[in-house]
């Protein structure tokens, strides 16, 4: 969403609600929070809503905490790890401070580091289903995908309705070829919301099943949300060949590797020339 707008959006807000530049900083956390979850490419409004809010002194703990998960969104690591800091200092007991220090790790490829503080996080709170999944995708960088399974189950039968956690589970089953459980996880997540990743994973699975068909319908679904995919557009190229359509799958493989997708440059130089 576009800045001007959102700026916009919480000026409306505030006139609506009788605040003028004079709005508690209760109100400034909220559209800070607000910008943070709701909006995108919001970090740098949200920063100065938190900011809003620390200097009128109310919710100060929570508005360091989730200023510097703004900051972290903007890649300024070292900012986000003082805000952190300071939250923690006022708010020692908030679980959601691990997570995020765990979140700011992840971001600098600090896998381990970062499951230390996921670790944490979900010792403090057990019920918070993002922390099963943060800990998930950490665990998918160290390649245990059992690690995944265990902590998407944990996550979903917390929140069922996050199509993001089936997914994930839907991949590591792809890993551990369990290709039906993949599936099945895969296709709720669609039905959830039809996200490019999981309809390319479903179709991974369906073309390792010898389903080319259905795989090329759901890789193509796949690029109608991202066209610009190196490797569903390789994967496709794969079925395509599969079902003996030469054509189709030389003008992906082509895009594929266009697209320096490495594996794509082979298969092009092995099948359509």
């Amino acid at each position: 969403m576009k800045k001007a707008y959102l700026l916009s959006l919480i000026y409306l807000v505030l006139l609506a609600t009788g605040i003028s530049r004079k709005a508690s900083a209760q109100d400034y956390y909220k559209l800070g929070y607000h910008a943070y979850y709701d909006f995108d490419d919001s970090a740098e409004e949200a920063i100065q809503l938190f900011t809003r809010a620390i200097e009128n002194k109310q919710e100060v703990a929570k508005s360091y905490l989730m200023r510097g998960a703004s900051k972290m969104l903007l890649k300024q690591f070292n900012a986000a790890l003082d805000d952190i800091d300071t939250s923690r200092s006022l708010d020692p007991s908030n679980p959601k401070l691990f997570y995020y220090y765990g979140q700011v790790y992840a971001r600098e490829d600090r896998t381990y580091l970062a499951l230390r503080y996921f670790d944490t996080a979900i010792s403090m709170d057990a019920k918070d289903p993002k922390f099963y999944n943060a800990r998930a995708i950490e665990w998918f960088f160290i390649g245990e995908m059992d690690e995944i399974v265990e902590n998407e189950n944990m996550a979903i039968s917390l929140d069922s309705t996050a199509d993001e956690y089936l997914t994930n589970r839907g991949y590591a089953f792809i890993k551990l070829n369990q290709l039906n459980k993949a599936i099945d996880d895969l296709s709720r997540s669609i039905k959830i919301k039809g996200s490019q990743k999981a309809f390319a994973d479903r179709g991974y699975a369906l073309s390792l099943l010898g389903k080319h068909e259905e795989a090329i319908a759901d890789y193509s679904r796949s690029l109608s949300i991202t066209s610009a995919d190196g490797e569903t557009l390789y994967l496709r190229g794969l079925s395509y060949l599969a079902l003996g359509k030469k054509q189709q799958a030389c003008e992906d493989l082509k895009k594929s590797a266009e697209l320096n997708y490495a594996l794509a440059a082979d298969e092009l130089q092995k099948n359509c020339n």
